[in-house]
């Protein structure tokens, strides 16, 4: 006989796996997306927080630039202005965060962001070398400055300007305009002017430059706040402080919030835009869902850059907090981030003013909006939030209006393109690899899972089965010998067999009579 023991112990852990194993085929999703979170919270000596600080994959950035060909005609409010696109000028950026401190009561971790950009001539249509002529940045960001002056101070401004600061354009080679940076006698002036006496007269850094100082300096992007994701993870990676507080001087009105780029709150749901906390925009951007595709064999959710994001407040009321006080709101398609330029009237838009109101491109001749050079497209991985591949594409531009006593007194109203960056990602192979094993372990899951429910129910059912079937067997047995009993014998005629009938004969000879 089977022990009662062994019996109830093997229908105890059937029981057991195929529960589980029914609960793992069910839940399977929210198993597998608990697995990822479990995996993907930021915590001090993780593999993800290493990829974190030190991220694997390179990010090629190509820049563009604008040279202006008819500056001479500027005085002819007639005269459209003309540029050129030069480039690009192919940079490849790595990047670190040094500094970092995790800050356990509000799940939270500081860093310093550092970035390093190698030229890449190989991959370089432009030369560094190659002459660009712009607008006189500086001066129209001064003269936009002593709008808000009092008389006496615009006065001996006015006179310091008169001395050096006729230049309508400025001509340097793009290096200069790019990483290197230049300085010019207005910066040394104000140099020796005390700061308390003319504090808007000072200057951020020693030379001027699009992408000065950003090359290996940890000032220009400011500290980072971010939260780990690890009370809350829909918060994972997302800017908490910046600068040391949780809005921008240039809008104060405005709560930071967005991706700091290497964590999105997952899933990711279909027909929700992503948000990218952008420094050198001083806020947010928005990024509209657009569809789902398929990257390298993966699935993968496509973001697009819309009319939408970079509207105006009017258009657009999530933008109208970001326009406030001296904030000049201009037709839809470029953003106002003149107060995180240092005051300099500096727009940002799609490249070429692709999406923008027509007004900005009928204003300039030179430049052709094109979709696949210049929308921004973001593709993500669903489960994970991870990026597959970036293509985030933004231009500068400046606006440059004649003014009483500006030296484009004469000049048309004209938004400036002046540089724009193609800053290109793509997920390395290896990463890639990785994603890929998620939809195949989910499916060897849920094979197992099956195998589980069916091995448990052979094991609850296994005993009961062999002692039903042995009770069975024994009843056959005791009845076959019953049934033999009651049957009564048939009486077999013996005399005519053959064998019998030899017998019979040998006996006789043997006994005769």
């Amino acid at each position: 006989m089977i022990g009662k023991r062994r019996i109830l112990r093997t229908s105890a852990l059937g029981v057991l796996l195929a529960t589980c194993s029914l609960f793992s085929v069910v839940y399977m999703e929210q198993i597998e997306r608990w697995v990822i979170e479990w995996f993907m919270v930021l915590e001090p000596g993780t593999l993800i927080s290493s990829l974190w600080q030190s991220p694997s994959m390179d990010i090629n950035v190509d820049l563009y630039m604008f040279n202006w060909t008819n500056s001479e005609d500027i005085n002819d409010p007639t005269v459209k202005p003309r540029f050129q696109e030069v480039g690009p000028y192919r940079f490849t950026e790595r990047m670190q965060k040094l500094n970092v401190q995790w800050h356990n009561e509000n799940s939270t971790v500081s860093y310093m962001r550092r970035s390093r950009f190698d030229f890449q001539p190989e991959l370089s249509v432009g030369n560094p070398s190659d002459t660009i002529v712009q607008p006189n940045l500086l001066l129209v960001g001064l003269y936009q400055k002593m709008l808000f002056w009092g008389p006496v101070m615009r006065s001996i401004v006015m006179m310091a300007l008169h001395i050096d600061g006729k230049e309508l354009t400025m001509v340097r080679p793009a290096r200069s305009w790019m990483f290197d940076g230049f300085d010019t006698p207005l910066i040394k002036l104000s140099k020796l002017v005390p700061t308390n006496l003319v504090p808007e007269m000072q200057f951020p850094y020693e030379k001027i430059g699009y992408a000065y100082p950003r090359n290996g300096s940890m000032e220009i992007y400011g500290h980072h706040n971010v939260y780990t994701g690890k009370d809350d993870f829909k918060k994972i990676g997302q800017i908490a402080r910046w600068r040391y507080n949780n809005f921008t001087e240039a809008s104060p009105r405005c709560k930071l919030k967005g991706s700091t780029g290497e964590f999105h709150p997952i899933p990711l749901v279909k027909g929700r835009p992503i948000t990218y906390f952008l420094p050198d925009l001083c806020r947010e951007l928005q990024i509209d869902y657009s569809g789902t595709t398929i990257f390298e064999g993966v699935e993968a959710f496509v973001y697009k850059g819309s009319a939408r994001n970079m509207a105006n407040g009017t258009d657009n009321p999530e933008n109208s907090c970001y326009c406030q006080e001296n904030c000049q709101e201009v037709r839809s398609g470029l953003l106002n981030i003149s107060s995180c330029w240092y005051g300099a009237p500096v727009f940002a838009s799609h490249p070429h003013f692709y999406q923008a109101d027509p007004y900005y491109l009928e204003q300039v001749e030179g430049l052709k909006p094109d979709k696949d050079r210049h929308e921004m497209v973001i593709m993500l991985e669903p489960r994970t939030g991870m990026v597959l591949e970036i293509k985030a594409r933004i231009m500068a531009s400046l606006l440059v209006e004649p003014k009483t006593q500006s030296i484009y007194r004469k000049a048309r109203k004209t938004f400036f393109p002046l540089i724009w960056a193609d800053y290109n990602v793509r997920i390395s192979a290896d990463l890639l690899a990785y994603v890929k094993l998620i939809p195949i372990l989910e499916f060897v899951g849920k094979i197992c899972g099956i195998l589980g429910v069916a091995l448990g129910l052979v094991m609850i059912f296994w005993y009961p089965h062999q002692m039903i079937w042995q009770k069975r067997l024994m009843q056959k047995i005791e009845i076959n010998p019953m049934d033999s009993t009651k049957e009564p014998m048939k009486n077999i005629v013996l005399e005519d067999s053959p064998l019998l009938i030899g017998l019979q004969y040998k006996e006789a000879e043997e006994n005769p009579r």
